[in-house]
């Protein structure tokens, strides 16, 4: 059984958010949800890959892909990374990292648009929200790390 998890330190963007339950909210729907493993303690991550269209590509549960549109984007689903690459351009869309990520227990990027086809570029390093950039920081034991209006 999967719950609602309180305690974690997730990497998203070039941010650490620590028991934050909403990493970022866009007009008030949060679009990553946090769960735990309650049997192997393993923690997950659900979200859902849009393309520029406003089109689903992907749904990520549990933090593996789950379902995917294989024939336009290349499916990764490995032991420790599942990932979700644009075949045209080669493209990372989402990727995320279960094992082996330091000072967190995962490690997710995206460069996916939302439903309303606003764009979240959320890279390794960084997070590109409509011109600004958010790099380094550490959201901690807030409702929403980043709410977007």
């Amino acid at each position: 059984m999967w719950k609602v998890e309180k305690e974690f330190s997730i990497r998203l963007g070039g941010n650490t958010y620590i028991d934050t339950p909403n990493l970022i909210v866009y007009q008030g729907t949060p679009i990553f949800r946090v769960r735990r493993n309650e049997d192997d303690g393993m923690l997950g991550i659900d979200f859902e890959v849009f393309d520029s269209m406003g089109q689903r590509v992907a749904t990520f549960k549990k933090g593996i892909v789950a379902q995917g549109d294989q024939a336009n984007y290349g499916i990764d689903t490995g032991h420790e990374t599942y990932s979700v690459t644009e075949r045209s351009s080669g493209r990372l869309i989402a990727r995320v990292q279960r094992r082996g990520v330091q000072e967190a227990e995962l490690d997710v990027q995206v460069h996916m648009y939302l439903p309303n086809r606003f764009l979240l570029d959320a890279g390794p390093l960084a997070t590109n929200l409509g011109g600004a950039v958010i790099a380094g920081n550490v959201f901690k034991s807030c409702d929403a790390g980043i709410a977007i209006g």
